[in-house]
């Protein structure tokens, strides 16, 4: 029977030395063993580990899936609004991720990889791992990683090295963002920076973060600008109306009223 740990691997806000790697690792064989050992990971990589644990993924398989099709892919990219905020997204991280030698990853909220960008390299290398346009990264397809683990924790996660579920992933380093539409407050996918374990920094969490934070500002910006829109186009007919009437958008936002308060 699987018991809990008694110390942290890995404590909060350091770096992940070799000697906190080899922690990391040990903690996932006797998890895997059902064994008892001094040092656990993380709660967030604790929690997905449990949860991968009781969905029956194998740590040995392979990580690849069964991609969808081009005409899929084109047709959930023309499905959400996150294709609005490609252009930030790409200047925000993908630029970053080249330069880190990483890439940038862009999932719906079924975690199917849309949009990918960054260092050619590790483009190439990716593919050995199917992190690939098409590709399924939830936990119940890949075990625990940034992708799946955000879209399962629905908060931002840092998943490194051994800390991923499935060994041959040992290799790579992830974080990843949820976003989410302002309108509604609904997930709208997953923004990732993925790359090589040596390319891992601290501090690539919090960039995610801040540019996921950017992107979901834009498109709060750009519903205001519609609902102006509207309300100077429904206004003038709402005057001529009488008794009580009101005007929403699509997503249920009030743009103008009459004969009753706001």
């Amino acid at each position: 029977m699987a018991t809990r740990d008694c110390a942290p691997a890995h404590p909060e806000g350091a770096s992940y030395p070799a000697v906190t790697e080899r922690l990391v690792n040990r903690a996932r064989e006797a998890r895997l063993a059902g064994e008892r050992t001094a040092a656990r990971p993380r709660a967030e990589i604790d929690a997905s580990w449990d949860r991968v644990l009781r969905s029956g993924i194998d740590p040995e398989q392979s990580p690849d899936s069964t991609l969808l099709e081009t005409d899929e892919i084109e047709h959930r990219r023309r499905s959400t609004a996150l294709g609005e905020v490609m252009p930030l997204l790409r200047e925000g991280l993908a630029s970053i991720a080249d330069a880190a030698q990483q890439i940038m990853v862009v999932t719906d909220t079924e975690g199917r990889v849309l949009w990918r960008q960054g260092h050619p390299a590790v483009m190439r290398r990716a593919k050995g791992i199917c992190l690939e346009e098409g590709a399924a990264w939830t936990e119940s397809a890949t075990g625990t990683n940034a992708i799946g683990t955000a879209l399962a924790a629905r908060v931002p996660v840092q998943v490194h090295s051994a800390e991923h579920f499935i060994r041959a992933l040992h290799d790579w380093t992830c974080a990843a963002a949820p976003v989410r539409d302002p309108r509604d407050g609904r997930l709208m996918g997953i923004v990732d920076i993925s790359g090589p374990a040596s390319t891992f920094h601290p501090a690539t969490l919090a960039l995610v973060g801040s540019v996921a934070a950017l992107a979901e500002g834009e498109l709060r910006g750009r519903h205001l600008v519609a609902i102006e829109r509207l309300r100077s186009v429904a206004a003038p007919i709402l005057c001529r109306l009488g008794g009580r009437a009101l005007v929403v958008d699509a997503h249920g936002w009030l743009a103008a009223v009459s004969g009753m308060p706001p």
